[in-house]
């Protein structure tokens, strides 16, 4: 039986009869709202009290931010059950920090306990949702519990695709910040959103293929037959082997890639290119990792380039995503084995 809200409470608190009561003035309504809304100078000096850190707080937070710095001096020096403790220290001692939950999350991830990164990035996006690194490795370890399924169905590609959508977010939480290491976690996101499509897209060549192997086996005689008597009327000699092999070679064909999405600096597809004064494109990161190095010159014609006159090459950046929306993940290395695809 389904109860009211009103029935539940009038069972566990019954009514007492109240007197009537007569009817307030607008006038006099008013002036107890506005009572009841204004704290007094006690209640609002009591609130701050409470809401100022005692030295024992303050005290805990600083230890946990030098066991923060230790765990990221162990962590830099490969002690990842050092910098585990450390870290795990600065969470006991102020657990509301979310970067003590997505550093620990980054060393559990890179001695493969997955379960444990997963878990740590979570609680990292809930304290805060801005949390790039947190979503980087929460959307990374998906990405590996599907490569590491032993069988593969939509239900997995819907699985990656999640996991996709958590490396999305985690770019688009830093996309216009500049900060030298949050640049470095820009390009270890922008990795793994490629590996991850570039896998999802062989998982579903992978099930095409198998797709094709049902048909074989279990309806290539009604499947013949009916190619036969279209042949037949047609007088068209059917060469069932032939049409099985170019089917295969058509699943199997190289992605085509034209040259102008190639980077000549990197030798890699352009994931920003960015046209000068020259009329030369080049990849953002390499072409200003160039002119730090040799200067403003252009690496093909030697122009003198002018970098304020950048702009992004929107006609080939449209061409690029246009590709990797057909094929996933494309670069000069092309996995054809989504189980050997290494994320970062």
């Amino acid at each position: 039986m389904n109860y009211q809200a009103e029935e539940i409470f009038a069972q566990e608190y019954p009514q007492q009869p109240q007197q009537p009561q007569q009817p307030q003035q607008p006038q006099q309504q008013r002036k107890i709202f506005k009572a009841a809304k204004k704290p007094s100078a006690q209640e609002t000096s009591q609130k701050n009290i409470n809401q100022t850190p005692s030295p024992l707080q303050l005290d805990k937070v600083q230890q946990s931010l030098e066991e923060k710095v230790k765990g990221n001096q162990f962590f830099s020096q490969k002690n990842y059950q050092k910098a585990i403790e450390c870290y795990t220290k600065a969470i006991n001692l102020h657990g509301t920090d979310s970067i003590y939950y997505s550093n620990r999350a980054v060393v559990y991830k890179q001695i493969n306990k997955l379960q444990e990164a997963k878990k740590d990035a979570e609680q990292a996006i809930k304290i805060d949702q801005t949390n790039a690194r947190a979503y980087f490795i929460y959307g990374t370890v998906i990405l590996l519990e599907v490569q590491m399924s032993p069988e593969i169905s939509e239900q997995l590609i819907k699985q990656a695709h999640k996991g996709l959508q958590y490396l999305d977010q985690a770019y688009e939480n830093i996309k216009d910040n500049n900060d030298q290491q949050k640049n470095k976690l820009k390009v270890l996101i922008n990795q793994n959103l490629g590996k991850g499509r570039r896998m999802v897209f062989l998982i579903a060549q992978e099930m095409d293929r198998i797709s094709m192997k049902i048909i074989q086996f279990v309806d290539v005689q009604s499947l013949k037959s009916i190619l036969a008597e279209i042949a037949e009327r047609r007088k068209v000699k059917l060469d069932w082997n032939y049409l099985e092999r170019q089917t295969q070679k058509k699943m199997l064909q190289d992605i085509p890639i034209p040259q102008a999405f190639i980077c000549i600096i990197s030798f890699e597809i352009m994931n920003e290119p960015i046209l000068f004064n020259t009329g030369q494109t080049y990849e953002k990161d390499s072409i200003y990792k160039q002119f730090t190095s040799n200067g403003c010159a252009d690496p093909i014609t030697r122009e003198q380039i002018n970098p304020q006159t950048a702009r992004h090459n929107l006609q080939l950046l449209q061409g690029i995503n246009q590709l990797k929306q057909k094929y996933g993940w494309i670069g000069i290395e092309q996995e054809e084995n989504y189980k050997l695809i290494k994320f970062e």
